[in-house]
């Protein structure tokens, strides 16, 4: 059967056609500038939704200075959640349906992003503790290190596939400012490490800052 240049012209123009029709869809998605007002509503959403947890710490442990508070695994999960539902809550209110689905997404991303990497880092911590081998600061930095890298991937990877299990449209990469939130574990291999001039600096009274730039990102996201 022979082919004429008709035919292959028709063929090309209707691939042409399919790609164009598949690169409009992938990246059809609502985005508008970020108004003062949205970083006003998520500021002020952000910082309740990480004062509140923290003042029923505070009460439950008997202490009136904030700066004295130590974080567990679970602490840290809480402020990452509910600084991120303040932020992203506060932000919608007044909003349109399209506007508040892209907070949602970037809320559910900076979660995971705070969230997971801290989960793997404690159960990272807990197995070089149970190892005789590698109960020491050299291992305990290397497995924050492959677990904080690993977390933050994963997250994102996580992220995506919820909101968009068939890949339509532009996935949300870690971009430099996402890895603040990872800045405690970080820290934190250098207190295990113990130099002496990174344990009197006490970085985790930064946690809650960290978390509240979260909610704050979250929220203002359009």
């Amino acid at each position: 059967m022979t082919i004429s240049s008709t035919d292959t012209s028709t063929y090309f123009r209707q691939t042409e056609n399919r790609y164009k029709k598949y690169a409009m869809k992938r990246s059809r998605h609502y985005e508008r500038e970020e108004e003062l007002s949205d970083k006003i509503k998520s500021g002020i959403g952000a910082v309740i939704g990480t004062a509140v947890p923290m003042a029923i710490m505070m009460k439950k442990r008997g202490i009136k200075n904030p700066l004295k508070l130590k974080y567990d695994l679970q602490d840290m999960v809480v402020l990452s959640a509910t600084s991120v539902a303040g932020g992203v809550g506060v932000a919608t209110i007044g909003e349109t349906k399209a506007e508040n689905k892209n907070r949602l997404k970037e809320g559910v991303f900076q979660f995971l992003n705070a969230s997971v990497p801290t989960w793997l880092v404690g159960g990272a911590l807990k197995l070089c503790e149970t190892s005789e081998h590698c109960n020491n600061a050299f291992a305990k930095i290397a497995s924050i290190a492959g677990a904080l890298i690993f977390g933050m991937y994963g997250a994102a990877e996580v992220s995506n596939r919820i909101f968009d299990p068939k890949d339509l449209t532009p996935d949300r990469n870690l971009k430099l400012s996402d890895c603040l939130v990872n800045a405690d574990d970080a820290l934190g291999a250098l207190v295990l490490a113990r130099f002496p001039l990174i344990e009197k600096l006490h970085v985790e009274k930064a946690l809650p800052v960290i978390y509240a730039l979260c909610g704050y990102r979250a929220g203002k996201s359009n």
